[in-house]
C-alpha cells in the first residue's frame, strides 16, 4: 500500500498537470458545435489482424500465447503501470515480459548516461535521408542498451499549423512528404537495432494549450474534411505504416468531435482497414477518457493506465462516440 507521503505527492502532481486547464475551463465549456459536413462516422468492428504477410508469423506466436492466457493476465498487458515512464503489465506464467516505453522523442528519459540527440525539426531541415536514417540508428542503438522496448517517437503529428505548437519541434517540419520520409528512414534505423518504433501523435496534434479532456472541460477539436486527412495529415502516418511501424500513439485532442483514443472512424477505419496497420495502438500518458468506447473502437493499450488521475471516477468522462 501506498504511504500518505506517496499519495500526497501524487495528488500535487496530478493538481500540477490540471491546474492550467482548469483556469481556463470556462473558456471551453462553450466550445462552438462541429462546422457542418465535420463528423466521425462509426465503424465497427475493429478490422481482424493477422492478414498482412509481413505480420502474419507474429500473430500466429500471439493467438498462440493469447489462447493459454486468463481474462486477468490480457488485461494486465493492455495497461501501463507507470513505473519508469511506463511499464506495461505482464503475464510471466506464459513468457510475457513486462514491457518497457520510454520517452522522448529525442532522448532516453529518467536515466542518466544518455545523449541529447538532435531534434526532429533540425533533423528535417538537413533534407538528407541518410542522416534521417542514421540518427534512427543511433537512437535504437541507445534505447537498446538502456533496456527499452519502445521509443516513444518520431512525432509526425504535428505539420505545424501553429507555429508556436508545443510540438512542432518534435516533427521534421509543415511539409506532409518531408514528414512521412524522415519518419519513415527513423522508424527503420529505431527497429533494425531491436526497438519497437512508435509513431505519434494520431492525429491532427497541431496545439498544446486545451489539449487534454479533464473534469471541467473537453479538448479541443481538429475539424479536418476527408481530402485535407488524406493528402495532408495522414500522409506521413501511411508512409510510417508502410515502413513498418510496430506501434501508434494516438493524439489527447479530439478530430471531428470525437477523441482521437476512442475514434473508431480514424482508428478502426483510417488506421487498421484503410491502411492496414497490424501494430499497437497506444494512448498518450492519461489519454483514455472511458472504458468501452476505446477498446470497442481499436485501442489496444492505455498508457501508463494507473497513475495519477486516470482511476479519478471524475477524470474518465463518458464520451461514448455512435
Amino acid at each position: 500500500m501506498e504511504s500518505p507521503s506517496g499519495l500526497r505527492r501524487r495528488s500535487l502532481t496530478l493538481l500540477a498537470l490540471l491546474l492550467p486547464s482548469l483556469v481556463s475551463a470556462a473558456a471551453l465549456d462553450n466550445r462552438d458545435p462541429l462546422p457542418a459536413g465535420y463528423a466521425s462516422p462509426p465503424y465497427y468492428p475493429a478490422p481482424y489482424g493477422g492478414w498482412d504477410d509481413g505480420w502474419g508469423d507474429a500473430y500466429e506466436k500471439a493467438v498462440a500465447m493469447v489462447s493459454r492466457m486468463t481474462v486477468a493476465e490480457k488485461v494486465n498487458i493492455t495497461a501501463g503501470t507507470g513505473r519508469c515512464v511506463g511499464n506495461t503489465g505482464s503475464a510471466f506464467r506464459v513468457g510475457l515480459p513486462t514491457a518497457l516505453p520510454a520517452r522522448w522523442a529525442t532522448r532516453v528519459r529518467t536515466t542518466d548516461n544518455i545523449t541529447a540527440f538532435p531534434a526532429g525539426i533540425t533533423t528535417g531541415a538537413t533534407w538528407s535521408k541518410e542522416l534521417m536514417y542514421e540518427r534512427g540508428v543511433a537512437l535504437g542503438e541507445e534505447f537498446r542498451g538502456k533496456g527499452v522496448n519502445f521509443y516513444l517517437g518520431p512525432s509526425v503529428g504535428s505539420l505545424g499549423r501553429q507555429p508556436r505548437g508545443g510540438r512542432n519541434w518534435e516533427g521534421f517540419g509543415s511539409d506532409p512528404v518531408l514528414q512521412a520520409v524522415a519518419g519513415a528512414e527513423t522508424i527503420k534505423g529505431v527497429q533494425e537495432q531491436g526497438v519497437i518504433a512508435t509513431l505519434k501523435h494520431y492525429i491532427a496534434n497541431e496545439q498544446e494549450i486545451y489539449r487534454m479532456y479533464n473534469p471541467l472541460q473537453r479538448a479541443y477539436s481538429s475539424n479536418i474534411d476527408d481530402r485535407t486527412m488524406h493528402e495532408l495529415y495522414l500522409w506521413p502516418f501511411a508512409e510510417g505504416v508502410h515502413a513498418g511501424t510496430g506501434a501508434i500513439m494516438t493524439a489527447y485532442n479530439d478530430v471531428n468531435g470525437s477523441a482521437c483514443s476512442q475514434n473508431a472512424y480514424l482508428i478502426n477505419g483510417l488506421l487498421k482497414d484503410e491502411l492496414g496497420f497490424q501494430g499497437v495502438v497506444m494512448t498518450d500518458w492519461l489519454a483514455q477518457i472511458s472504458g468501452v468506447a476505446p477498446a470497442l473502437a481499436g485501442l489496444d493499450m492505455s498508457m501508463p493506465g494507473d497513475t495519477l488521475g486516470n482511476n479519478i471516477p471524475a477524470f474518465r468522462v463518458q464520451q461514448l462516440d455512435v
